[in-house]
C-alpha cells in the first residue's frame, strides 16, 4: 500500500498530542501524589462535622493525613500515596459516622457504646480481674496489643502486655488514650473495620477489668488503614493484627 507525503503527515500529526500525552503521564510516574493528596485534604475539609460527632475517628484520618505529608517531605513519594489514600477512606469513614449520629452530637457521652458488647463479654470473664496475670508496677510505656489471624480474643501474651499497660495507666491518671484496632489486609475493608472494632473493645473491657476507667478509654477502628507492614508474610500479617494505645 503506498502513502502519499500530505497522507502521512496529516497521520502522524494526529498522532503527536496522544503521544505527548502518554510521555506527560510517564513524566509524573513516582513523583509526588499530588493528585492524590489534594484529594485527602479535600476529604478532610468536607467531614468538618466529623470533628465534632465522630472525634476519633476524625483524628484517625487527620493523623493518617500528617503522616503522608511527612513522607512527602521525606521524598518517600509512593508511601506518601500509599497514607493519603487510607486518609481519605478514614475521613469519608469518619463522615459516614458523623452524619448517622448527627442528633446525638449536643448529648453528653456517658461512657463507651455497647454495639458488640455481647462479643466482647462471649471472649472475657468478668471475674478474671487481675487473677489472670500480676500487674507489674514497673511498666514504661504504652504496648502495643497483638491478636490471632480473624481473632478479637486475648492471648496469654496479649494480657500480659495489657497488665503492663494498666499498670502505667493506673499510675498516669490525668491520661486518656484512644485505643486502635488494627487488621492485616487480608479480608473485606467493611470487615475488618469491624474485626478491628471488636478488637479495641475487647481491650477496653480488659483494661476496666485491671482498673482502668471507660471514661479514659476511647475505642475506634482503622481496619486494614493503617499497615506497619506491606509485606504478604505470615509475618507482616502478625504484626499489623495489633492494637495500639495513643495518649489524648
Amino acid at each position: 500500500m503506498i502513502f502519499n507525503t500530505a497522507t502521512t503527515r496529516a497521520a502522524r500529526n494526529r498522532m503527536i498530542p496522544g503521544a505527548l500525552a502518554f510521555l506527560l503521564t510517564l513524566s509524573g510516574c513516582g513523583g509526588p501524589p499530588t493528585k492524590t493528596m489534594a484529594e485527602a485534604e479535600g476529604a478532610l475539609a468536607d467531614a468538618r462535622l466529623a470533628e465534632k460527632c465522630a472525634p476519633v475517628e476524625y483524628a484517625a484520618a487527620r493523623r493518617m493525613m500528617d503522616k503522608a505529608n511527612e513522607q512527602l517531605a521525606a521524598e518517600d513519594y509512593d508511601a506518601a500515596e500509599q497514607s493519603a489514600r487510607a486518609a481519605r477512606k478514614l475521613a469519608e469513614k469518619a463522615q459516614q459516622k458523623a452524619l448517622a449520629r448527627k442528633d446525638e452530637c449536643d448529648r453528653e457521652q456517658s461512657g463507651q457504646e455497647n454495639a458488640d458488647a455481647a462479643d466482647v463479654n462471649e471472649v472475657i470473664d468478668p471475674n478474671e480481674g487481675t487473677s489472670m496475670v500480676e500487674v507489674s508496677e514497673g511498666a514504661g510505656e504504652l504496648q502495643t496489643i497483638y491478636f490471632d489471624y480473624n481473632a478479637f480474643d486475648l492471648t496469654t501474651e496479649a494480657r500480659r502486655t495489657l497488665a503492663e499497660n494498666a499498670a502505667w495507666l493506673n499510675s498516669h491518671a490525668d491520661d486518656s488514650v484512644t485505643v486502635e484496632g488494627h487488621c492485616d489486609k487480608r479480608g473485606s475493608s467493611e470487615y475488618n473495620l469491624a474485626l478491628g472494632e471488636r478488637r479495641a473493645k475487647v481491650v477496653v473491657k480488659y483494661l476496666n477489668s485491671l482498673g482502668v476507667s471507660s471514661s479514659r478509654l476511647q475505642p475506634t477502628s482503622l481496619g486494614e488503614e493503617s499497615l506497619v507492614d506491606y509485606g504478604d508474610t505470615e509475618t507482616a500479617h502478625a504484626r499489623n493484627r495489633r492494637v495500639e494505645l495513643h495518649k489524648r
